[in-house]
C-alpha cells in the first residue's frame, strides 16, 4: 500500500522494509550513533567480505530491538513480495 499512497493526513509514508528509514533523533542519539557506526565499521567490513555477492551493503541500524539484524530492500528496489512475483 506505502508504494501507491505516499502521503496521508499530509504526514509522508515510507515503507520500514526499505532502507534509509529516519527515525526522528536528538542530537545526543545522532552523536552516539555515528560513534557506534564507527565503532562497529570493522565487523561490517568483515560481515560484507564474507557474505560477498549476496549482499549489496552491510551496515548498522536502528530499527530493531532484539534481532541481530534485518534484511531490508534498497530505497528504490524491489520489494521481497515483488522480486518472489518476478521469479515465478
Amino acid at each position: 500500500m506505502v508504494q501507491q499512497m505516499k502521503d496521508y493526513d499530509d504526514k509522508k509514508l515510507k515503507s520500514v522494509t526499505k532502507e534509509g528509514l529516519d527515525l526522528e533523533d536528538t542530537d545526543d542519539e545522532k552523536k552516539k550513533r555515528e560513534e557506534e557506526k564507527a565503532k562497529f565499521e570493522s565487523l561490517c567490513k568483515l560481515m560484507k567480505d564474507i557474505l560477498g555477492d549476496k549482499v549489496e551493503k552491510v551496515v548498522l541500524g536502528q530499527r530493531i530491538d532484539e534481532s541481530p539484524c534485518v534484511l531490508v530492500t534498497s530505497e528504490y528496489g524491489w520489494s521481497a513480495n515483488m522480486e518472489r512475483i518476478m521469479k515465478a
